[in-house]
């Protein structure tokens, strides 16, 4: 093989490797880019906690996760495996879990989804201070409205407390006011302790 014919191929190996690492970079980026030419999201953030507070320094709603992704552009953010901690209308917590969450914007609605669960605790035991659930609501999708304090599903419903459970479809629930309504399909068991 003379010089050239060296050369040549040497160059050519060159041009199709540039190639190949500009065609796999530009896939990449178009995984960031949508059609609009829009960034999917602008930052991400793992095994986070955000704590959001009124004016006057009490606490609205506690959220920790695994992952969350936000789209500057909408302000919404996705998140994977949420836990919302909230205080209840009698200053007890209220644990909210899913598989994933949803907020469309800053400051709106958060759309759970995944085997939903919220558990209100109390302390029974007072030797132990071992606090157990009041309630448990089980359901695969929900909606909470952080600054009305609302929740609300159109879904199946079960709701297990100490000596009972109900199930049914859909529930509207306002957490300043203890209010729980169960919107169809209601079936209720009792077992009361004597």
């Amino acid at each position: 093989m003379n010089r050239k014919g060296f050369f040549l191929l040497i160059f050519s190996v060159s041009i199709a490797i540039s190639i190949t690492w500009l065609n796999s970079f530009w896939l990449s980026y178009k995984d960031f880019v949508s059609d609009t030419n829009e960034k999917q999201f602008d930052y991400h953030l793992s095994d986070f906690s955000l704590l959001q507070t009124s004016n006057t320094g009490e606490m609205k709603y506690y959220l920790e996760g695994q992952h969350l992704t936000h789209k500057n552009t909408t302000g919404g953010s996705e998140i994977f495996n949420p836990l919302i901690q909230i205080n209840d209308s009698d200053d007890k917590l209220l644990f909210i879990q899913a598989k994933k969450a949803f907020q469309k914007k800053s400051q709106g609605d958060i759309e759970l989804s995944g085997s939903v669960l919220i558990k209100k605790l109390e302390i029974n035991d007072p030797k132990t201070q071992t606090p157990q659930p009041s309630f448990k609501l089980e359901t695969k999708k929900l909606v909470f409205n952080p600054i009305k304090k609302e929740l609300s599903s159109d879904t199946d419903i079960t709701l297990t407390s100490k000596d009972s459970l109900i199930t049914g479809t859909g529930l509207y629930s306002k957490l300043d006011q203890q209010e729980l309504r169960i919107l169809s399909n209601v079936h209720a068991k009792f077992d009361p302790n004597p």
